[in-house]
């Protein structure tokens, strides 16, 4: 994880600019609390398409106008699905944390449109840093059992 991290302190200034926090916040959450090398890939593969359909649901969202007390309760019925399908699978989270910043942004009059494709360009970066950390750098084995 920390080689993860410091790679993406490293890309994420050089690439990103003033939105290197998502590509930090993306190496750790991905590369943080696994059993082993595929619980990294599936945390990384799911964050990376969950944030896919929330960046489609939010360009939704977004083109809909949902702006004011509207999008705060839009916001939070978002927060909710999202967390009450994060059990089922990480992606689900993902999905709603993209969806739900989009209205964020968008309720403090950001353009979340353009914004949307630099994040999930520093998700991609994010995860890829962080499965590649867990595969190569310093891979942890399976015990070995005797049957």
């Amino acid at each position: 994880m920390a080689g993860a991290v410091a790679a993406s302190f490293a890309l994420g200034r050089l690439l990103q600019d003033g939105h290197w926090p998502w590509l930090v916040l993306t190496a750790y959450v991905v590369a943080s609390g696994n059993r082993g090398r595929t619980d990294v890939l599936r945390k990384g593969v799911g964050r990376f398409l969950g944030a896919c359909a929330g960046t489609h649901l939010a360009t939704g969202v977004a083109a809909a106008g949902i702006t004011g007390h509207a999008a705060v309760a839009v916001l939070f019925a978002v927060l909710a699905v999202a967390l009450w399908l994060r059990p089922l699978d990480y992606a689900y989270w993902a999905a709603g944390m993209t969806t739900a910043l989009s209205l964020l942004l968008g309720y403090f009059g950001q353009d979340a449109a353009d914004l949307l494709p630099t994040r999930l360009a520093a998700i991609a970066v994010g995860a890829v840093l962080a499965v590649s950390a867990a595969w190569w750098l310093l891979p942890v084995q399976r015990p070995y059992r005797r049957a």
